[in-house]
C-alpha cells in the first residue's frame, strides 16, 4: 500500500489532534514523527535523533499510564530510537534503549502470547547484537541463547529459523573465548544441511553457508572440518543449475559479505605482542567487524571502517605502484615477504568492502575480479612455498567461490570449491571432537 510522505506539516497536523483527541492523535504524533526523522538525510541525523526521541518519550508516557495496547508500538519505537542513536556514534545510549526496547517487547509478549517467534525474541536478538558490540560478550552470549532456545521451541527443526538463531549465538561465544560451545552450537546449526535433499532445497543458500563454515573452521583450528565443509560446498554446487538467477543477488550478498567477515575478524585484531594492524583505529573500543547477521552491523563504526579502507588500499599501492583500480593486471612485486603481505592487505581490502556494503553496479567486473587478484598471489605464494601456502590459497580461492555464488555462477564456484579442496590438509591435532583427523 502506497504512503503519502511524512512532512513538518504532516507533524503539525497530527500535533494539533493529538491536543484535541490525546487517545488517538498521540499515537498518531509519534508513529508520524518517526518517519519525519527517517525523510531526513544522514547528514542531519542529530535533528532525526530529537524527532525520534519525541516519539519514544511519547510512547513512554501512554505505557506508564497503563495503555498495554501500546506497548508493541513502544518497543517499535525504542528500537529505531536505538538505530539513530548508533548513526550518531551514541553508543551507550543506544545500548540502553535496546534493552528497553526487549523489555517492552517482553511485557508486550506477556499480555498477547505469540505461539511462534515474535518480537520479543527480534528484540531480545537485537540487544545481544548490542552487547556484542559493546564488547559486553558474557552477557551477550546469555541474550543470544535464550533467543537460540525459544527458536529450538517453537521453530521447525531443520528450519531457516533455527539455523540463524543458532548462528546468532556462535559470535558471541566466540568473541567470549568460548570456542569449543562456539564449534558445537555450529555443528548442531549445519546439521540439517547434511541431508542432500535439504541441501537440494536451500539451494544458493546451502553453498554460501557451508562455504563460510569452512573458512570460520580453518580461522578457528580446525582444517580437519574445513576440508570436509570445503567437499560438502562443492557437492551443493554441483546440484544447482550451471547459471542461476539473479533474484537473490542482495540477500546472497549479504550472506557472503557476513560470512566472510567471520573469517577475517582475526585479520582485524591486533596481537598482544604486535601494534595494531594497519587501518585498526585502537582508539575506538568497539570491535569494527564482527560479523554478526545481514541487518546488524556495528552502524556506529563505519566511519572508522571506512577511513581504515583508505589507509590500506594506500598500503596496497604503495606495494604495487599503481592505482588498485588500474585496468589490466597490476604488478607484483618479486620478493616473496612483499608478495605475502600484499596478499594479506588485498583480502583485507576485499572483506572490508564486503562489510561497508560497497557493493559496485557491476559485481561481476570488479568484485570477482579482485578477489581473482588475490588467487593469483596466493597461488604464487603456494608455488614457492606450498607448506606455508597451501592455507591462505584455500582461503582465497573460497573467498573467490562464494563471490561466484552471488553472481549465479555455480559451476564455475563448484570448480573453484574443488581445486580448494583438493589441495593438502595441513597437518591438525585433535583439540576437539569436532576436528578428527581422519581422511
Amino acid at each position: 500500500m502506497r504512503r503519502d510522505p511524512v512532512t513538518d506539516e504532516t507533524v503539525a497536523r497530527c500535533r494539533e489532534a493529538a491536543r484535541t483527541d490525546p487517545a488517538e492523535g498521540l499515537p498518531a504524533l509519534a508513529e508520524a514523527l518517526r518517519g519525519l526523522a527517517y525523510s531526513r538525510p544522514r547528514n542531519r541525523c542529530p535533528d532525526a535523533v530529537s524527532l525520534v526521541e519525541e516519539a519514544a518519550d511519547i510512547y513512554r508516557s501512554l505505557v506508564a499510564d497503563g495503555a498495554v495496547e501500546h506497548l508493541g508500538g513502544a518497543s517499535h519505537a525504542l528500537s529505531s530510537l536505538a538505530l539513530w542513536y548508533s548513526l550518531a556514534h551514541a553508543d551507550d545510549l543506544a545500548l540502553a534503549a535496546r534493552r528497553e526496547a526487549a523489555d517492552l517487547a517482553r511485557r508486550a509478549e506477556e499480555e498477547r502470547p505469540e505461539p511462534g517467534f515474535g518480537r520479543a525474541d527480534v528484540m531480545r536478538a537485537d540487544l545481544a547484537h548490542a552487547l556484542a558490540e559493546a564488547g559486553r560478550f558474557d552477557e551477550a552470549v546469555d541474550a543470544a541463547r535464550a533467543v537460540a532456545d525459544r527458536a529450538r521451541a517453537v521453530a521447525e527443526p531443520d528450519g531457516s529459523d533455527l539455523m540463524w538463531r543458532l548462528l546468532d549465538l556462535t559470535l558471541p561465544l566466540r568473541l567470549a573465548g568460548r570456542t569449543e560451545e562456539a564449534v558445537a552450537v555450529e555443528h548442531e546449526a549445519l546439521a540439517p544441511w547434511r541431508d542432500e535433499r535439504a541441501q537440494c532445497a536451500h539451494g544458493v543458500l546451502a553453498a554460501l553457508r557451508t562455504a563460510g563454515a569452512a573458512l570460520w573452521f580453518d580461522d578457528l583450528g580446525h582444517p580437519g572440518q574445513a576440508h570436509a565443509l570445503l567437499g560438502e560446498a562443492a557437492s551443493a554446487c554441483e546440484r544447482l543449475p550451471a547459471r542461476g538467477r539473479s533474484g537473490d543477488f542482495g540477500f546472497h550478498e549479504g550472506l557472503r559479505a557476513v560470512l566472510f567477515a567471520r573469517s577475517g575478524v582475526r585479520d582485524e585484531q591486533a596481537a598482544a605482542d604486535a601494534p595494531d594492524p594497519l587501518g585498526v583505529d585502537p582508539r575506538r573500543r568497539l570491535q569494527p567487524v564482527l560479523g554478526l547477521d545481514t541487518h546488524h552491523w556495528s552502524f556506529s563504526l563505519r566511519a572508522s571502517f571506512r577511513d581504515g579502507l583508505d589507509a590500506l588500499v594506500g598500503a596496497v599501492e604503495a606495494i604495487t605502484g599503481t592505482s588498485e583500480d588500474a585496468p589490466g593486471p597490476v604488478p607484483l612485486p618479486q620478493d616473496r615477504d612483499l608478495l605475502a603481505t600484499l596478499g594479506t592487505l588485498t583480502r583485507r581490502c576485499d572483506l572490508r568492502r564486503a562489510v561497508l556494503g560497497e557493493h559496485p553496479n557491476s559485481y561481476a567486473g570488479t568484485t570477482i575480479p579482485r578477489l581473482q587478484r588475490s588467487v593469483d598471489i596466493e597461488r604464487r605464494l603456494h608455488a614457492a612455498d606450498p607448506a606455508a601456502g597451501t592455507r591462505r590459497l584455500a582461503r582465497a580461492l573460497t573467498d573467490l567461490a562464494m563471490a561466484q555464488l552471488v553472481d549465479n555462477d555455480h559451476a564455475v564456484a563448484a570448480g573453484t570449491l574443488h581445486e580448494a579442496h583438493a589441495l593438502p590438509r595441513s597437518p591438525c591435532s585433535p583439540r576437539s571432537p569436532w576436528d578428527p583427523c581422519s581422511p
